[in-house]
C-alpha cells in the first residue's frame, strides 16, 4: 500500500504578500485607513464612518472650520442614532444685504 501524503491548507485567509503581517504592521494599516476615513470624511459627513465623525468632534477646538465640521458630525450622529430629530439651517434673514432699495 503506497503513502498518499495529504497537504492541509490553513484556515483563513491568504496573505497578501509572501508572509502574514506583523501585528505592529496591521496596526499602522489600520491608523493610515483611519486617518484617511477621517480627511474624507471632512464634508462628506454622510456617507464618513462613525469612528472619523467621533476623530472630527475631537477637533472641535483647532479652528472656526473645524467647529463647523464638527457641527455637521455631531448632527450626522444625531441623524443616525435618532437623538436629533430637527437641525437648524443657518437662517439667511440676519445676513445684511447689499441690495437696498
Amino acid at each position: 500500500m503506497a503513502d498518499s501524503s495529504v497537504t492541509v491548507t490553513q484556515r483563513g485567509r491568504p496573505p497578501k504578500g509572501d508572509q502574514p503581517m506583523t501585528a505592529a504592521e496591521r496596526k499602522r494599516a489600520q491608523r493610515q485607513r483611519d486617518s484617511r476615513a477621517i480627511t474624507d470624511g471632512i464634508g462628506n459627513e454622510q456617507n464618513a464612518p462613525l469612528r472619523a465623525l467621533l476623530a472630527i468632534l475631537a477637533r472641535v477646538e483647532a479652528s472656526e472650520a473645524a467647529r463647523l465640521c464638527a457641527q455637521r458630525a455631531w448632527a450626522e450622529i444625531g441623524r443616525r442614532y435618532g437623538f436629533v430629530s430637527v437641525t437648524e439651517k443657518p437662517s439667511t434673514e440676519k445676513t445684511p444685504s447689499r441690495y437696498t432699495k
